[in-house]
Formats: C-alpha cells, sequence, structure tokens
C-alpha cells in the first residue's frame, strides 16, 4: 500500500495549485476537509488502483484522483444541502447560499483540473467525456431520486446505478484508460466500479437505518431499498407497511418501520445483495495483469463488509 499512500500528497498538491488565488475562502474550506488523507474507500484512490491493476504507472493517474476528489467535495456539499441530515456541514457553517456558490465552483475546479493534465489529445478527450457523461448521469439519478421515481425495487435499482455506482465505474475506467489501451481491461474496470457502487449505496441504505450518522432516511420520509423490500416481500406485516406509505406517514412511524425490517431480517436481505455485487465485481477484475493493484481493488470492495456478523446484530431485546 505504499506506493498508493505515497501519491497522496501529489493528488492534494495537484487539487491545492488549481484552487484560484484570488479565493482564499475556498482554499480554507479545503484545508479543513483534507485535513486528514483521503479515506482507503473514497472513490478518489480508484483512478490511481485501477491504473496500477492494468499495469499502468499510478502516478499518471494523479490528475484524474484530484479532479475526482474535487467532485466527491462538490456532490457531498450539494447532498448535504438538498438532505440537511447531518450536523454540522458547510451550509450550516456558511449558510445555504454560500454553500451553493462553494459547490457549483469547486464541480468547476474538477474540470480545470483536467484541462491542466499533461495528457495526450486523445486521452484528454476520453477521460473528460466521460466525465462529463458520469456528471449528467449522477444528476438524473439525482432527479429520480428528488421526486420519487423509485416505487419498486426494479426502479430504485435503476436510480441507485445512475446516482452512485456511476461514480464508481467512472473512476476505475478513467484510470484504467490512462494505463492501457485494452479495451477489455477497461471494461473490467469500469464493471469492477459499476458493482461496488451498487454495494456502497446498499450499505449506505442499511447504515441510514440502523447506523444513521444524523437523522435516519425514515424519519425524513425517504423510500430507499430496506423499506421497498419490506413492501415487496410477503409478511405477516406487509399490509401495515403498505398503508403507512399510502398515507405518506413514513417519518411519523420511522421506529415500527423499523420495527418491522428487524422482525423479516432486512438486514440479511442487503448483505446477501451486497455480497452478490462483491461477487460480480471480484470476478470482473480477475483478468487484471497486476496483482498489487488487484488485490488493492479486491480489498476495497472486500474491506467495506467489516464484520458481518457484527451487522447482523440483531437489535437488543429482539430475540426472534
Amino acid at each position: 500500500m505504499d506506493w498508493l499512500t505515497s501519491l497522496y500528497p501529489e493528488v492534494r498538491q495537484v487539487l491545492e495549485d488549481a484552487i484560484p488565488s484570488c479565493w482564499p475562502q475556498l482554499r480554507s474550506i479545503f484545508d479543513t476537509i483534507f485535513a486528514k488523507p483521503p479515506p482507503l474507500l473514497s472513490v478518489a484512490i480508484l483512478p490511481l488502483v485501477s491504473c496500477h491493476a492494468v499495469n499502468g504507472t499510478a502516478r499518471e493517474a494523479v490528475p484524474v484522483s484530484a479532479a475526482l476528489l474535487a467532485a466527491e467535495v462538490s456532490l457531498r456539499i450539494f447532498d448535504d444541502l438538498e438532505d440537511k441530515d447531518r450536523p454540522g456541514q458547510l451550509w450550516e457553517l456558511v449558510g445555504e447560499a454560500r454553500a451553493w456558490n462553494y459547490a457549483s465552483a469547486i464541480h468547476i475546479l474538477s474540470f480545470e483540473i483536467l484541462s491542466k493534465a499533461s495528457f495526450s489529445p486523445q486521452i484528454f478527450h476520453k477521460v473528460n467525456q466521460l466525465f462529463i457523461d458520469a456528471f449528467f448521469y449522477i444528476t438524473v439519478g439525482q432527479e429520480r431520486d428528488l421526486i420519487g421515481l423509485s416505487n419498486s425495487i426494479e426502479d430504485y435499482w435503476r436510480t441507485i446505478e445512475l446516482k452512485t455506482a456511476t461514480a464508481y465505474s467512472a473512476a476505475c475506467a478513467s484510470g484504467a484508460m490512462l494505463g492501457t489501451e485494452n479495451q477489455q481491461l477497461i471494461e473490467a474496470c469500469h464493471v469492477f466500479g459499476h458493482h461496488v457502487g451498487l454495494a456502497i449505496q446498499i450499505f449506505n441504505d442499511m447504515e441510514s437505518i440502523w447506523q444513521p450518522d444524523g437523522i435516519t432516511d425514515l424519519k425524513q420520509g425517504k423510500i430507499t431499498l430496506p423499506l421497498l423490500y419490506g413492501l415487496q416481500s410477503q409478511h405477516p406485516e406487509r399490509d401495515e407497511l403498505l398503508s403507512l406509505l399510502t398515507d405518506n406517514k413514513v417519518a411519523i412511524h420511522a421506529e415500527r418501520i423499523k420495527e418491522i425490517l428487524d422482525h423479516i431480517d432486512t438486514k440479511s436481505f442487503l448483505i446477501w445483495a451486497a455480497l452478490k455485487e462483491r461477487e460480480q465485481a471480484l470476478e470482473a477484475i480477475k483478468i487484471c495483469p497486476n496483482s498489487q493493484g488487484r488485490e488493492v481493488l479486491e480489498s476495497y470492495i472486500t474491506g467495506m463488509f467489516g464484520d458481518i456478523d457484527l451487522l447482523l446484530e440483531k437489535p437488543e431485546g429482539d430475540k426472534t
């Protein structure tokens, strides 16, 4: 892992160099956000690792990782503005209007970084277009989420493919593009990222109910995969769940809904679904020639599962 962590300072430097000198406040925002290096599960490390996995030089992907890091920050600020479910976020510190302004500027910063990278014109066009397409797909997925188009598992799956899986597949494919011209290897990394993104969203949906960092999705009245599973499964309390959804009372009866989801062992279903995504992700990168890079990709998706027994732990007092 030393080869990977040694590149973090370079990624941060590329990002800092792109910040306009006329806007010191923007630099201070980044100084706060990047007080620590990117976490292992940051989407921004995936171009570096994917490039390495296809026998490329990981350092070539540093600008792409820096651009993705900016995009990741921008999307997180937008997400916090929409959800307002976590305390202490940027919009609380500087106000909603300034937070929107910062997020928009940081979004542009990601393309500024790509435009200044020393890529060949052909590679720049491919990577830049990949980013543009990914942002459009992500916003389409977010739109579907905001207007409530995900009322079945099939619809919800399409939403998270657009909103979440797109980001991870683009991250992996862009890194691979810098390391090889072999389309099979690029596609393998793209498919890996797609399944990683789905697994991460499944875990996010689970954590938002059982281990929330702020207000739970249920208390916000959100319809996510755990609730859709409860609605589409056959069990004695299904009609009650359906009535709460029909009457738009998800937020009011969040605790009762959580009890029902516990009764039907929803967490086991979610972990099974995430494991299926992991299986497909690992299968996709078997053809990647560099064992070091491939092993880090494998660790990336395997590490998010942590202690499965702990994840499956039943609520206190529930002996069923």
